[in-house]
């Protein structure tokens, strides 16, 4: 009787294990650490590359975010306004709405000001967002 009672544990314990592995393996497929990116970052930054791609960087949240455009943080510098939404749907519908001067980055939309920065230093923010804590871009850049 111990024996079966043994084996039983051992094959509970198994299952235990291999549900965990499994979930973790979702968890891990299905997650993406840039809808937690806070905007916060560029705001007081005391970096010189910081400073120069979002000067005079402040938030915006209370006076942007409402429910015409429902994002849950907004950063505003002199050369392009940030805005970062719960929901990935929010923020593509946010990139079409500013069209030409905008750039998704996952849950987050840049909107650069016209003639703030160059095409190169647009590009070059934009590649230091899309790798925020992940090592390939949805576009498959290695970061």
């Amino acid at each position: 009787m111990a024996g079966r009672a043994g084996r039983r544990v051992v094959w509970a314990i198994g299952a235990v294990v291999t549900a965990a592995l499994v979930a973790t393996a979702v968890f891990l497929a299905t997650y993406d650490a840039r809808r937690a990116i806070d905007l916060g970052r560029w705001v007081g930054a005391g970096d010189a590359w910081t400073r120069t791609m979002v000067p005079n960087a402040r938030w915006a949240t209370g006076e942007l975010c409402g429910a015409d455009l429902p994002c849950r943080q907004a950063v505003r510098a002199d050369t392009l306004t940030m805005y970062r939404f719960a929901d990935r749907d929010d923020a593509v519908a946010a990139a079409r709405r500013f069209a030409g001067e905008a750039y998704l980055s996952g849950w987050i939309v840049v909107r650069f000001e016209p003639g703030a920065l160059t095409s190169a230093e647009r590009s070059e923010f934009a590649v230091g967002l899309d790798c925020l804590h992940v090592g390939v871009t949805e576009d498959g850049v290695e970061c």
